[in-house]
């Protein structure tokens, strides 16, 4: 794309401004907001990646665990519960190991 700047391979338009307030509120233009659909807000995941600070939706993280788990065949393999059980019998055995 031409819009797309070389230091930054993952944007693909320019960069938009935003503000910090003196409270550490970030506000964000209402066009990106539109795009990524927090029109009217909601909650998000905030990662920092290699310095550089990553915001999704709650939505796009769910889309994204639910096509890994499309992809590695374990749809309709694993369910919570059978994880829950899987986790607790773990949580028993790490229990075990740290004490002596």
């Amino acid at each position: 794309m031409a819009n797309k700047p070389a230091s930054h391979p993952g944007l693909r338009r320019p960069s938009l401004p935003g503000r910090v307030s003196e409270s550490g509120r970030l506000s964000l233009p209402a066009e990106v907001r539109r795009e990524v659909g927090l029109e009217k807000g909601g909650p998000v995941r905030i990662d920092l990646v290699d310095g550089s600070i990553r915001i999704r939706t709650m939505s796009e993280v769910k889309d994204r665990i639910r096509a890994m788990a499309r992809e590695s065949g374990l749809t309709g393999k694993a369910s919570v519960e059978g994880f829950l059980e899987w986790r607790a019998g773990e949580r028993a055995t790490e229990g075990g190991r740290t004490k002596r």
